[in-house]
């Protein structure tokens, strides 16, 4: 009998932003905006998921060692390399705007974004050593989780 492996990178991340959302629903600190507007960042996030699900496809699905053998540069791939990661962050902190938690703020900042780093680092490490020049060049002119300001 084969014992997986815990992808670690992938385990912080979901529980951190379970914990988010969750801490986020019971705060009692509430910002005083409309609920209205954290769901418009939710279905925002969420879109924005949805198109980088079409282009990432059935890489999506598995541990954070790449599943495809080939580099997805086109669609959302074209402005960063991390967009479902950006689209998760956006739907987090549209999360803490509905409820309106300033802990889950904080939580965001503190837990939520730290643990997509890591996860998003961890990946380029992989992809590195997986696609070798090829993924140099792509991160040369490509954002981590936000586009490239270039000169």
């Amino acid at each position: 009998m084969r014992l997986s492996k815990v992808d670690s990178p992938s385990l912080f991340m979901v529980l951190s932003f379970t914990t988010n959302i969750l801490i986020s629903f019971f705060d009692p600190n509430v910002i005083p905006i409309p609920r209205e507007i954290g769901l418009a960042v939710v279905v925002l996030g969420s879109t924005f998921f949805v198109y980088v699900l079409l282009h990432l496809r059935s890489g999506f699905f598995g541990e954070t060692e790449p599943k495809l053998n080939f580099l997805i540069t086109e669609g959302p791939y074209k402005f960063c390399r991390h967009p479902q990661y950006l689209s998760f962050t956006v739907m987090i902190f549209g999360f803490d705007l509905m409820f309106r938690s300033v802990v889950g703020i904080v939580l965001t900042l503190a837990l939520s974004i730290p643990s997509v780093v890591y996860r998003a680092s961890v990946e380029d490490r992989l992809l590195k050593r997986k696609f070798g020049k090829e993924w140099e060049e792509y991160a040369d002119r490509v954002g981590f989780l936000l586009p490239k300001l270039r000169k």
